[in-house]
């Protein structure tokens, strides 16, 4: 029999133990609850940052159109002083390019572009999108294959054309659809086209030589659906889309493009005149006009975040009635989201 202190200290032990496991168990808990409460922070914090950077976004949208509509009222105030003799430089007659909009705790990036300086999928012809493809770094088999599909697609028969694509090809796919045998309604609906990719579509992203990060662009940048006409806009068309115009290059479309930074391009006269060597029918693919349907792109950012919210909306400028919004959207997307 132990001796009643020996016993005493044994008791005394245990109960150590099991306050000790105790202190651990209530540890844990709490630093469980801890994780928990921090997750919630910050879950209900970037909720928060992504709202305020919807509406930073929002307002880029917004000031774009200001911008753009500021652009044309200036280019309509030089053509009346132009035509009643009063000297002046042309303005553009379009607005392009990046605008940024400085809030006060963010703001928003803001890229324009014109969409009459892009080929509209649905009316040109298929040499036109095998060109820009083969100039923007698509293999050329490749690019058979996409111009060819794009034919089939927005063609309204089942005919293949010899690297092309119709109903039975996107019937056997793991995912199974219908070729729409219409015109495309969007360009978005170029990715289900048989030979496009994502990266193809939407461009990539990577690492220039000197390290910094660099934008390749795909077809979202040259291609629309959202014009009604099959010529070009020669003040706004990307390097690109004049560089797949027949009997351009690209080194003739950089020509072009330095042409119009110093003045905006009149006519396309004057571009065969000071340009020797384009053949005249490369002027069947060009014209210069007013434009009224842009693409925007904005990005709204918070200055105490990394999140970005982007919106790309394609807007109509005019048309309005007295009193009525002066642009209409013809497209809008709000899902891309970055954290």
């Amino acid at each position: 029999m132990l001796p009643s202190g020996s016993l005493k200290r044994q008791e005394g032990g245990a109960v150590l133990i099991v306050v000790l496991w105790m202190l651990v168990a209530f540890s844990m808990i709490a630093l469980s609850f801890s994780v928990s409460v921090r997750t919630e922070v910050n879950a209900a914090r970037n909720t928060i940052d992504q709202k305020q950077s919807y509406y930073m976004a929002r307002a880029g949208i917004e000031y774009a159109v200001y911008k753009i509509l500021e652009a044309q009222s200036a280019f309509a105030m030089t053509q009346q002083g132009l035509a009643a003799g009063v000297p002046g430089r042309t303005v553009p007659p379009v607005f392009t390019g990046s605008v940024t909009l400085d809030l006060g705790d963010g703001g928003a990036d803001v890229q324009v572009d014109d969409e009459t300086g892009k080929l509209n999928v649905n009316l040109a012809p298929a040499f036109l999108i095998y060109n820009l493809l083969v100039t923007t770094g698509v293999e050329q088999q490749e690019a058979d294959v996409i111009s060819d599909s794009i034919e089939d697609w927005r063609d309204v028969d089942d005919l293949y054309r010899p690297n092309g694509a119709e109903s039975d090809h996107y019937q056997s796919l793991k995912s199974p659809y219908f070729a729409k045998n219409g015109m495309f309604d969007v360009p978005e609906e170029l990715l289900l086209v048989r030979g496009v990719t994502p990266e193809i579509f939407y461009g990539t992203k990577g690492m220039s030589e000197a390290g910094e990060r660099v934008e390749y662009y795909g077809l979202q940048k040259y291609l629309t659906t959202f014009t009604n006409i099959a010529r070009i806009n020669v003040n706004s068309a990307p390097v690109a889309v004049l560089a797949a115009i027949p009997g351009l290059d690209y080194d003739t479309a950089v020509q072009i493009d330095q042409m119009r930074v110093e003045q905006p391009i009149e006519n396309i006269s004057e571009v065969m005149e000071r340009i020797p060597g384009i053949p005249m029918e490369a002027a069947n693919y060009l014209q210069v006009f007013r434009s009224g349907v842009y693409t925007v792109v904005s990005s709204g950012h918070l200055s105490t975040s990394e999140v970005i919210c982007r919106i790309r909306a394609v807007i109509q400028i005019g048309g309005a009635m007295p009193g009525q919004n002066p642009y209409r959207v013809l497209y809008w997307n709000e899902s891309n989201t970055e954290l």
